[in-house]
């Protein structure tokens, strides 16, 4: 009777370890290696692993290419701005590389006021949800439109001296949108021109 139960104990315990085994091996092969010398005959050659050819990405769309540049031209125009204002000087910054003709004259226009009344601009513009509304890249000289939220409420007109700030008008919002249109000239975006919508906040 004895000799019974213990065939079934035992039984049991070893039905109940056949997983685990199973498992460990899956992980640890080498640990469930037998110990007895392999036969040569009945071994089996491994075959080398199969190589998998990189899969090719679908090119890229020109159109979507040429507005993240456009857009990308766009961000270094208003980095370019604040340090000319800061200064104030567009020699010393690579403001010409992003604006041209009315953005460039404004921008040159306003570093001739800060100089003559001895005052600077502090701080900086956020400029966030840049978005191209229009795009014409068929035409001869390329051309996008991009609508932004700018807030201006960190960007201050300061005594260059004392560095206090300068009386100036106050405008009833600090943050609104702002309208630019950039053209692509010999394969670089740059911003042409701006306008300001005071009467739409973001």
């Amino acid at each position: 009777m004895a000799l019974v139960e213990l065939r079934r104990r035992t039984g049991r315990n070893r039905s109940r370890s056949i997983p685990l085994f199973l498992a460990a091996c899956a992980i640890f092969t080498s640990a469930c290696t037998s110990s007895k010398e392999p036969d040569s005959k009945a071994s089996t050659p491994v075959s080398p692993p199969v190589s998998t050819a990189p899969t090719s990405k679908a090119p890229a769309d020109p159109a979507e290419t040429a507005k993240a540049d456009a857009l990308t031209a766009y961000k270094g125009y208003w980095t370019e701005v604040p340090k000319a204002f800061a200064i104030p000087a567009i020699e010393g910054t690579d403001l010409k590389l992003y604006a041209a003709a009315e953005a460039l004259s404004k921008a040159e226009a306003t570093v001739g006021n800060l100089t003559k009344n001895g005052r600077v601009m502090t701080g900086e513009p956020v400029v966030s949800s840049s978005t191209v509304t229009s795009a014409e890249l068929e035409k001869k000289t390329p051309n996008v439109k991009v609508s932004s939220c700018l807030d201006v409420s960190k960007w201050q007109i300061v005594d260059k001296k004392t560095g206090q700030p300068a009386p100036v008008a106050s405008s009833p919002v600090s943050k609104y949108v702002i309208t630019s249109l950039l053209e692509r000239w010999d394969g670089s975006w740059k911003v042409l021109k701006y306008e300001l919508h005071a009467d739409q906040p973001c």
